[in-house]
Order: structure tokens, then sequence, then C-alpha cells
């Protein structure tokens, strides 16, 4: 093993360095490299961090500069101060994008090498290969407590210039809890789905409710694909998965203990890089392919914005664009959006006009079939712009419908 000092001094001034993310982010190593970046001029790629390690606070104080396709909690400030870069990208077009990148380091979270000299990526591929394949340096963190997951995981030791050990805890991820708002909306979602779906669920609490929902009303000949969490660990103890193996197909495992152990060297999970786990293409091979993403708002023609509150980026694109397209082509598929009907103190609709100009369109108009709130199931497919608009007021909290329905007699700009 090399040092974690030694290691990072062979990364050149101004060099651009991706790190892994999620439960596989090499938070040792991004530790080291927040406390060792200034005057360094480094730039540092990465997606959603559980743990940033101090990365936040040095590219605050002007050490650091980062770029990030996942905007989460810890740097929305530094997004709106213009301190850190946001990168619009689906998830499917990341490996291309940082193959094409001059990439100076790699550093991700990986297994100790086996008897015959392969780490395993463990919970996340998404976009780890890529890096390590396009970086002159690369830096594996390893993490002896991390899951040898089956999938396309596998990266030989030759493969990095220097191993370290991991001085930080694995990355956990912790669902948010449903309440009876999320619960309602996800029996919604259930009732709607044909018989054994292949799931797209994203990250949420609406999301995350569904999968308690399927426990409790034991729909079985599940699978999934996307985001891997905890409660599906539930869904197979019940019985309820699909026999065909991997019932689960993941980029990213997202959750504690609970999935990762579960996950380790079990052949009911895959983890996969983004060009296999996000490729429309290949996702659009499975019959009865629904996906389900939730959304900061949604206007009355069926734009949907995830991404953007009040103009402020407080999230990203994800793949939840390539899941909704995947679904568009997919024989049975259903393109669901699912969200509560306001702000959490009601003072708000959900349910808008039309989208802002400082809003985002994350998924158009054109490619959602179904929106779901707790006041209901508006069906958008085939329907014209007046009658989506009529679909979406109905399932539109009652104290804000009468507003609603004043703006759609106005004439709408489209």
């Amino acid at each position: 093993m090399t040092s974690l000092v030694d290691v990072l001094d062979r990364i050149p001034a101004e060099g651009r360095i991706i790190a892994g993310a999620q439960c596989g982010g090499p938070t040792s190593l991004l530790r080291e490299v927040a406390q060792r970046s200034s005057g360094r001029g480094w730039l540092l790629c990465t997606g959603l961090l559980l743990d940033d390690g101090g990365v936040y606070e040095a590219v605050r104080s002007g050490e650091l500069n980062l770029s990030t396709w996942h905007v989460t909690g810890g740097c929305r400030d530094l997004v709106e101060e213009g301190l850190v870069d946001y990168l619009p990208v689906r998830a499917s077009q990341l490996e291309k994008l940082i193959a094409a990148w001059d990439v100076d380091a790699a550093i991700v979270r990986v297994t100790p090498p086996d008897s015959d000299g392969w780490c395993s990526l463990g919970p996340s591929a998404g976009y780890a290969s890529t890096a390590i394949k396009s970086a002159r340096l690369c830096i594996g963190e390893v993490d002896e407590t991390l899951p040898r997951t089956c999938g396309q995981t596998s990266v030989h030791a030759s493969a990095f210039d220097a191993l370290v050990a991991s001085t930080t805890p694995t990355p956990m991820y912790s669902a948010s809890l449903a309440d009876h708002v999320n619960t309602v909306i996800a029996r919604h979602v259930v009732a709607l789905l044909p018989n054994r779906p292949v799931l797209q669920l994203g990250i949420g609490a609406v999301p995350e409710a569904i999968v308690g929902v399927l426990v409790d009303e034991r729909v079985d000949g599940l699978r999934f694909v996307g985001m891997g969490t905890d409660a599906m660990v539930d869904l197979f103890e019940c019985g309820l998965l699909d026999d065909r193996r991997p019932a689960i197909e993941s980029p990213d495992l997202m959750g504690t203990q609970k999935l990762l152990r579960f996950a380790h060297e079990n052949s009911v999970v895959g983890v996969f890089p983004s060009s296999v786990a996000h490729s429309p293409r290949l996702l659009a091979r499975h019959e009865r392919l629904v996906s389900v993403n939730s959304a900061i708002e949604i206007d009355l023609s069926g734009q949907v914005n995830s991404e953007v509150v009040g103009g402020r980026q407080v999230s990203g694109i994800g793949g939840s664009l390539d899941f909704v397209e995947a679904a568009t082509v997919s024989v049975g598929g259903m393109r669901i959006v699912a969200l509560p009907s306001t702000t959490r103190d009601g003072s708000h609709s959900r349910i808008v006009p039309l989208l802002g100009s400082n809003a985002a369109v994350t998924i158009p108009r054109a490619m959602v079939d179904v929106v779901v709130t707790e006041h209901g199931v508006a069906r958008l497919a085939g329907k014209t712009i007046r009658q989506r608009a009529e679909a979406l007021i109905e399932v539109a909290a009652p104290q804000h419908r009468r507003a609603l329905g004043e703006a759609m007699c106005r004439p709408v700009r489209t």
C-alpha cells in the first residue's frame, strides 16, 4: 500500500481529478485532496457525494475547484454563489464525456484484490471504470468492508498506479421516512402497475414509499433497474422478486449496510456501468418497464422540472430522462411522475400554470403518461393541452384548483 500523501503529490498542478461517488465515494482520498489542494489549482469532477470529506470547505476557501453533475444539499449554496460549476448531463452520456476529457487522475473506492488480483468497485460502477481507463494516474482506496458485487464491477489491481488503505467508513445513504401523503401517492402508483413489472424508482420519499407499498400489497414477479435501495432487500426476503438473475440491475446501490451486505457476492444484484445500466437502448429490451420519477413541479401542459427551485439548482438530471426514454420504447412500458400536490407547508402548488423562465424542463411534456398526487391519477397520454390541464387540476390540492383553472382559461405561452 502507498501512503495517501505520497500518491497525491503525483497529481500535477491544475490537474483534473475524477472521483467516484455515492456509496463508492473515496472519502479518505477526498479528505487528502481537500487538505492538500492549496496552491495546486486542482479541478475535482464528481457526482453525488454522501460524504464530501471537507471538499466543500476547500472550495469555499478558494483552494479547490469543483464541477459536479449532481447537486446535493452540501453544495447548493456553492453552486448558487458561482463557486461550483454544475454540469447538466444525462447519466447515459457521462462515460462518453469523461472519455473525451483530459483526465489527470481518477480516485475510486474498491475492495481488496482477490487471489487473482481482481478488485471490485462494489456498490457504484456508474462511471468509475471509464474514469480509470481515461486517467493518467489511477488511485484505488481499498475498503476492507466494501461488498464484492456481481455484474460488471471487476477491475484488476494492475489497472491502478497505487492502492491506498481507506481510513474512513463506507459512505451510506439513509432513506427518507414515508409520511401519510407519500404513502397515499405510492398506493396510487402501485395500483397502476402491470403484472410482473420492471420498475425504475428515482431518489426521494415518494419512490422509496412505493417499495414499502409493494411489500404491503405482496406484489410479486418484480424486477428493478436504476438505483438499488435498502427496501429492495425486504422484497427479496418476502419472495417478491423475479427468479431471473439479476433481479436488481443497478449503476449505484444507495443504502446502508443492510443493502451492502445483501449485495456481497449475491447474483440477485448486478451492478453495471452507466453504458449498460443507463442505456435507453438496452433498458428498452425489458417489457413492461415502468419509470417512476418525482419532481419539484409540473406545469399544466405536463412539463416536468426536477432540478430547480426558484432559480436555484438543487439536484441534477441523473438518469431520469434515460429511463423515461427506455420506458417509451419498452413493450407495455409506462412513464409516471409522482409528487405531492403542494409544498410541505401547503402554501404553494407543485402543479403550476407554466414553468418559469428560471426553471428547467427535465422531462418534456411528450414523455409523461401519468401524473400521480395524493389526490389521484391524471392520465396525460393522448390528451390535448386543454385536456391535460383539466386532468392535472383534478389532482391538484383543492385550495389551488380555482387559481389553476383561471390560469388555464388565459392564453398560455408555449
